[in-house]
């Protein structure tokens, strides 16, 4: 990862940061009552490591979260990424679905979560000819929310990828050939969530 892009996330993550930090200094701790029922919206930075590519990328996205109950939620999220396999640049668009757990009793600001789910991944692949393709993928994992107040959250996740291998064709490889996009993610996120009362 160069300078400016590692520049570039620290400063986009303290700046979705502050809002949040705001907001907890001007309300009470009695005031945070953990995951409810409601949407909630937020902006999340991911790195995603796979096993094929030629190093970890960071990339930035959005998550949206409905809190059916206490408990339950559902997510979706969208992000977007760069890899490198073996010199063969691609972009793939994640857009992920995921059933999420909160294994905290109500009441609690630090609220783990286990979730499973599955994505759709746009994936673009440059080479003397290039080309786009849907690929498809479970995943699993965990993570945890940190509850501010009655509107704001922060938190992260980590999450295994069992996605389909990208396929490159060029001229030294006619017949093509694959790569292994299965790995895992990181994500930290700052959530606002809609449902205050």
């Amino acid at each position: 990862m160069s300078a400016r892009k590692n520049m570039i996330f620290y400063v986009l993550l303290a700046a979705s940061l502050l809002p949040a930090y705001c907001a907890c200094a001007q309300e009470g701790a009695e005031d945070s009552h953990g995951p409810r029922p409601g949407l909630s919206l937020g902006g999340r930075a991911a790195y995603y490591r796979t096993k094929g590519a030629d190093s970890g990328d960071l990339s930035e996205g959005v998550q949206a979260r409905y809190h059916l109950t206490r408990r339950w939620a559902l997510e979706g999220s969208v992000d977007l990424r760069q890899d490198r396999f073996a010199g063969t640049k691609v972009d793939v668009i994640p857009m992920q679905f995921s059933v999420m757990i909160y294994l905290m009793p109500h009441g609690y600001r630090f609220a783990p979560y286990i979730l499973a789910g599955g994505g759709w991944y746009y994936t673009h692949v440059y080479t003397p000819v290039d080309s786009s393709e849907f690929r498809f993928g479970p995943h699993a994992g965990g993570g945890v929310e940190f509850f501010l107040n009655e509107a704001w959250s922060f938190g992260g996740s980590y999450r295994y990828l069992w996605t389909e291998d990208i396929n490159s064709r060029d001229s030294a490889h006619p017949l093509g050939r694959n790569f292994s996009d299965k790995g895992f993610m990181l994500t930290a996120a700052v959530n606002y969530s809609f449902q205050t009362h």
